[in-house]
């Protein structure tokens, strides 16, 4: 089991990697292809479709992955299908009212300017209802197992097409395209790759069409799938936007410039997470399933020891940052130098933030999802509060400071509560403790 969940996160981290390129790719490409008033309106509305899918998904995405694993399994696929079958119900009604109400803000914004104000930028609620399915196949695909399901078509195969027939396009034409016309190529790729996905997944349910089975009904009413989904869907919508706010806090306060100066250094500190985010994807329904089956000391060796490897990475991450860092914000232009100080603060935050382990999913993947939602919703309010004060008194200093002490605060509450709870230790310290036991005979003498 151990063996296997190594290779997939070695999978795991390969696929990201390629993610990251492509993602990198898709923005210089329609970079060069577009206006920077189109291009402006691409990356932004892309970026609300996410949200908003988000939003309309009401935590099935994350449901799915914390029931299924156990009863996968078993090989229970009847329930499998039931818990599936609700769970696009409720996804899909959530995906259509977000669409509703986006739609609601282009025509109150209809010719006042912006990105909402432009009726063709409309285009992008195409998007909404079609990320949330390929999401909640992902998550079934990584429920069951599936690495490839889980990462391939959203993270690589989606942009890689856009770019492709985007690039078709203008090379066709010859003219810059238009933000409209990418969000259309969009989503007919999305609709393609969520058909080809049924085909795999109906595969590793050895033939049951679980995602078809959705138009069947329910034991389980609409009103209480939303109830018991509520703390998922309150957890997934405050970890997007408290990854975001802090770019607009200061953007507000402190303006455009620095907003790009800080906006490098946060991008760079992120990257620190990769490690064991990279691993969280295969372990989550791991997790799951030993928590359903009583293992509860098993979930401590392999996220302990994992936690450990990703703080030694990091670790050295850091310390590399602190002696070439400056090198690292030259890629974004000669002058983002100025924010080596902020980018060292918001490392050293993460690197203190990691050893706790991986907060809200090993909660939500316990059974702790309402603990994962309390705490989460706690330090985001409070946070954006202090980070709103900090911002305005001391600029992107004091943004980086309070989003730093609200990494690590969130993250070491979370431990704490889930080993006061079931005695999982999601920190390095078993680890550490087991090696220190282990040590040569002869320092013993």
């Amino acid at each position: 089991m151990f063996e296997s969940l190594f290779w997939k996160s070695a999978l795991t981290f390969v696929y990201r990697c390629s993610g990251a390129v492509v993602t990198f790719a898709f923005g210089v490409s329609f970079a060069r292809m577009m206006s920077i008033e189109e291009y402006g309106a691409l990356v932004s509305l892309m970026t609300f479709g996410l949200i908003a899918s988000t939003i309309g998904l009401v935590g099935q995405q994350l449901r799915v992955l914390r029931e299924i694993p156990v009863l996968a399994a078993q090989k229970d696929y009847t329930a499998i299908g039931s818990i599936v079958a609700q769970g696009v119900r409720l996804a899909g009604l959530g995906s259509i009212a977000a669409t509703v109400i986006a739609l609601f803000i282009f025509v109150v914004a209809y010719g006042r300017g912006g990105v909402f104000g432009r009726w063709e930028h409309s285009a992008s609620l195409l998007l909404i209802l079609p990320l949330a399915l390929i999401e909640m196949q992902s998550s079934v695909g990584r429920a069951l197992g599936s690495i490839n399901l889980a990462l391939v078509p959203k993270d690589v195969l989606w942009r890689l097409f856009i770019i492709l027939l985007g690039a078709a396009l203008f090379v066709t034409y010859g003219h810059p395209l238009k933000a409209a016309d990418v969000f259309v190529i969009a989503a007919g790729v999305l609709i393609v790759l969520i058909a080809l996905q049924q085909i795999h997944l109906r595969r590793l349910a050895e033939g049951h069409r679980l995602f078809t089975m959705a138009v069947r009904r329910s034991k389980e009413s609409i009103a209480d799938a939303f109830s018991t989904s509520a703390p998922f869907w309150v957890t997934s919508i405050a970890t997007v936007l408290f990854g975001t706010i802090d770019i607009v806090i200061v953007s507000v306060f402190v303006g455009a410039e620095a907003a790009g100066y800080y906006y490098a250094a946060n991008r760079i500190a992120l990257l620190l997470d990769f490690f064991l985010g990279t691993f969280c994807i295969p372990a989550a329904p791991l997790i799951a399933r030993l928590f359903d089956e009583n293992r509860r000391p098993e979930i401590t060796r392999v996220m302990s020891g994992a936690t450990l490897v990703a703080f030694v990475g990091v670790l050295a991450c850091v310390v590399a940052l602190a002696l070439v860092g400056d090198i690292a914000l030259m890629a974004f232009g000669p002058h983002f130098v100025r924010a080596h100080g902020v980018l060292m603060v918001l490392s050293v935050g993460m690197l203190v933030s990691i050893y706790f382990g991986v907060g809200s999913i090993a909660l939500t993947m316990t059974g702790h999802q309402r603990a994962a939602m309390n705490i989460m919703v706690t330090t985001s309010a409070l946070g954006v509060v202090a980070m709103i004060a900090a911002t305005w008194m001391f600029g992107i200093w004091g943004t980086a400071i309070v989003v730093t002490i609200v990494w690590v605060a969130t993250k070491a509450w979370m431990a704490a509560y889930l080993y006061a709870a079931e005695g999982i230790d999601l920190t390095p310290t078993t680890m550490l403790i087991a090696i220190a036991r282990r040590r040569p005979a002869w320092m013993s003498t």
